[in-house]
């Protein structure tokens, strides 16, 4: 078998049945070079998590000391190749059949560990740029707010909120477990069915896909917008910590009936 024949296999094996444009097209074939040569080796999924994640901070530590835009390329070239990786990892885990929910729940706390990331070194690195404390105060504003929708997220899918609430379940871990997947997901969403409900699903896959920088971050970075990418990506995540609160307030904070 050739090697290029090798790669289209390893894709075929290892891809998942549903899955966002930009990892069918980009992340997970370029994970699928990197998986052939893995595959028999010692190195564990887990291991190419951490790596994943110390591509993360260094991409961070290039968007804050590599000015220019010429360094911003860099800086989200070096972000997209630890995408790869975190796309690779489930991948690996796949193929051989190891996948568990803690490695899931690793690649999720990876996960949350890289949006603070990616949150502060942006705003540091646009207030380097101009010396205006204001994206200091938005980059720390960001935090917090990014901090709660991860909290909220955890929360909602705890099986003892579940329970409470009367919810449904969420994805399993197993489904979100590589490649930013279910960073802010709950469940399933049923087919809408009327107007206004078509209206706020197409609202609520924009915020999905909003929350999946790596599928944009770079054509925002050729276009040398990173001030807009911060107001989004914290709009969303405002708007989604906000729903999600209002849900937890609606479906535990009624009075005894």
């Amino acid at each position: 078998m050739s090697l290029f024949s090798q790669i289209a296999d390893s894709y075929r094996r290892t891809k998942k049945p549903k899955d966002i444009l930009w990892n069918r097209l980009v992340a997970r074939p370029l994970a699928a070079v990197l998986l052939v040569p893995l595959a028999d080796t010692r190195v564990t999924p887990n291991q190419i998590t951490f790596t994943s994640l110390a591509l993360f901070v260094a991409a961070a530590v290039l968007l804050v000391g590599f000015p220019g835009y010429t360094g911003l390329l860099i800086a989200v070239a070096v972000l997209e190749l630890s995408y790869v990786l975190d796309c690779l990892d489930g991948q690996l885990a796949r193929l051989r059949g190891t996948s568990s929910p803690v490695g899931a729940h690793l690649d999720f706390l990876m996960d949350e560990l890289k949006a603070f990331l990616l949150v502060a070194a942006t705003g540091a690195r646009l207030w380097r740029a101009d010396g205006q404390n204001r994206w200091l105060v938005e980059a720390l504003a960001g935090l917090a707010v990014v901090a709660s929708a991860i909290s909220l997220t955890t929360f909602v899918r705890r099986p003892e909120y579940l329970r409470a609430s009367g919810s449904p379940r969420p994805q399993s871990a197993g489904d979100y477990g590589d490649g930013l997947d279910g960073a802010t997901a709950t469940a399933a969403p049923t087919p809408p069915r009327s107007f206004v409900a078509r209206a706020a699903a197409a609202v609520e896959s924009l915020g999905r896909l909003i929350i999946h920088y790596p599928s944009y971050l770079v054509f925002v970075a050729a276009a040398n917008r990173l001030d807009l990418f911060l107001h989004v990506y914290l709009a969303i995540n405002a708007a989604y910590a906000g729903r999600t609160m209002l849900a937890v307030l609606r479906k535990l904070g009624r009075g005894a009936a």
